[in-house]
């Protein structure tokens, strides 16, 4: 009788999903007989990717986007036929408002993540001061800094555009895609781009257009795709849980255990794993891919590695929350002409961005009706993720009746927490992973693989399950 060898993976969100989607893609084209299991301690699948269809609206509860500029989680929705289910943002409105001086500024056309590249409408803005604009200016003199090495994404804004740039837009648009704090930020573990820009164009205003210039070039060059052009941010349909739902049919819900809570892992004499779950007998397997967040790893391995554990809860986490409403569209005096708002650290306020999302996505509310979500907490303020559900409510209305004029009662309201939810990538976080990767290359079988590690959105996280996924497939081979 022929051995047939096994591969499980702890984990049910988007990481733990491609990794499983990959095996059983692997096993079918080359006709292998390999058993697959995967382990998710919640009921449901998806991890922080949920989509609540509320009749007549649909809310996201995590994430409601992925970018286009990393091909991960494009390619893997061709693969799965769901390209024609692709949703564009609405052309009905574009762009972001900041928050600052108790005034909602639209984000001037052509800041890139922070970077000016269109001079009339960044001189004509109110968001930044002459003196900021000037000193955003002087970015174009500044020399390139001669250390090497890693420095925080504050450090980096305050040496090439000043301070009130790093207030003003760096801190909330950047270090809200984290919910960081740039002060610890990592800039070589979340933009290495900015590192790479500065040193390719002597600046970094000079950087961004140089490779908005080679982007540029190399879309001429492309055949073009068909359907619409993609926007910078997509999403599905039906949400993105319709990702979800496709890869749990994909991958068989037979090799899928949901309500499975794994305890621990250990190394078998034969060199295989040891699997030991609350509630259920021990199974052993060849090869274990661990895609849950780094400190619950830890846990699993803190009796067999435990340098391994020590280092993984080393990478910190902060907690947050969404709020979303439904409001009758003619209780919002705003134009409601943009995708939302980002605040700031120094407004000091309880919230750290809305998106209207009905105004940002098509197919999520009625028309006379407005879908907001608020985010509360991150690592500036996160004892907010902790508030009740109807203090939470409270602080939201007063919040969005300050900011927007909203003085009427939504009609309906969903709340989802992430409670240690978000990795920090910290001064320090390559070097961490390093040292993670030198121990984990030494145990045959064990793979880490999610938003811990090697980026936090949708795309990376599809690619590092896949990866994973291949480095067992090849090494069990």
């Amino acid at each position: 009788m022929t051995y047939k060898k096994k591969i499980a993976i702890i984990g049910g969100g988007i990481t733990g999903l491609a990794a499983a989607y990959e095996l059983t893609q692997q096993a079918h084209q080359t006709n292998t007989p390999i058993e697959i299991e995967l382990f998710e301690q919640a009921p449901e699948l998806g991890g922080k990717i949920i989509t609540k269809k509320d009749d007549p609206y649909l809310v996201e509860g995590g994430p409601d986007c992925f970018i286009v500029e990393k091909p991960w989680a494009l390619q893997l929705i061709k693969e799965l036929g769901l390209e024609n289910e692709l949703l564009n943002t609405s052309s009905g409105a574009s762009g972001t408002f900041v928050f600052d001086n108790n005034a909602l500024h639209r984000l001037p056309d052509g800041v890139m993540m922070m970077v000016p590249t269109k001079m009339l409408p960044f001189l004509a803005s109110k968001l930044i001061s002459w003196p900021g604009k000037i000193r955003m200016g002087c970015d174009l003199f500044i020399p390139r800094r001669k250390e090497t090495g890693d420095e925080t994404l504050a450090s980096f804004v305050r040496r090439r555009l000043g301070k009130e740039a790093l207030d003003k837009m760096a801190e909330p648009l950047i270090g809200g895609i984290h919910a960081g704090n740039p002060e610890n930020m990592s800039l070589l573990s979340t933009f290495p781009r900015f590192l790479e820009m500065e040193q390719d164009g002597g600046s970094l205003i000079v950087g961004m257009l140089k490779r908005q210039k080679k982007m540029a070039d190399m879309m001429k060059k492309r055949t073009p795709a068909p359907g619409p052009k993609k926007t910078f941010f997509i999403s599905l349909n039906e949400g993105l849980g319709q990702l979800v739902n496709k890869l749990e049919t994909v991958i068989g819900n037979e090799k899928i255990h949901c309500g499975r809570k794994i305890s621990q892992l250990k190394q078998t004499s034969d060199n295989r794993w040891l699997i030991e779950e609350e509630n259920h007998d021990p199974i052993t397997a060849d090869a274990v891919i661990v895609t849950t967040e780094a400190y619950a790893a830890a846990g699993l391995v803190k009796n067999e590695l435990p340098r391994l554990a020590d280092l993984l809860n080393e990478i910190p986490y902060v907690s947050s929350a969404t709020v979303s409403m439904a409001f009758p569209r003619k209780a919002i005096p705003h134009a409601l002409d943009a995708y939302g708002f980002i605040v700031p650290k120094i407004a000091n306020r309880r919230i750290m961005a809305v998106t209207w999302t009905s105004i940002k996505w098509n197919h999520r509310a009625p028309q006379d009706m407005v879908l907001l979500r608020a985010f509360v907490g991150g690592a500036q303020r996160q004892e907010l993720a902790a508030c009740g559900d109807q203090e939470m409510l409270n602080l939201v209305k007063e919040e969005l009746s300050s900011i927007m004029g909203i003085n009427t009662p939504p009609e309906k309201s969903w709340i989802y927490r992430w409670p240690k939810g978000m990795p920090q990538y910290v001064i320090g976080h390559l070097d961490r992973l390093e040292a993670i990767d030198a121990i984990t290359k030494e145990q045959k079988g064990l793979y880490l693989a999610g938003a811990s590690y090697r980026g936090i959105g949708i795309p990376d996280c599809i690619n590092q399950g896949r990866q994973a996924a291949v480095k067992a497939w090849e090494e069990l081979k």
